[in-house]
């Protein structure tokens, strides 16, 4: 079976990885909420609980997907 090849740019692959790292820190910090949120938590970044966490990492992966989809699509 014959291999094909795509190229993707170092800065496309850099970003990427950089959102997926971000997303997989995200998902491992993050916690539940409290039933009695204080001031704080309330202000807190979105990311901080898993909620937030599981939005960036699915939007980071579906990135993914169509970057390498697009990618696979230009392929002869």
């Amino acid at each position: 079976m014959e291999q094909r090849y795509v190229q993707i740019s170092t800065a496309q692959v850099n970003d990427l990885l950089t959102m997926l790292y971000r997303a997989e820190g995200y998902c491992r910090h993050a916690r539940g909420p409290s039933r009695k949120p204080s001031k704080r938590e309330l202000m807190s970044e979105p990311t901080e609980f898993y909620s937030g966490a599981s939005g960036y990492a699915g939007a980071t992966m579906r990135l993914a997907i169509q970057t390498l989809e697009s990618h696979l699509a230009e392929l002869p």
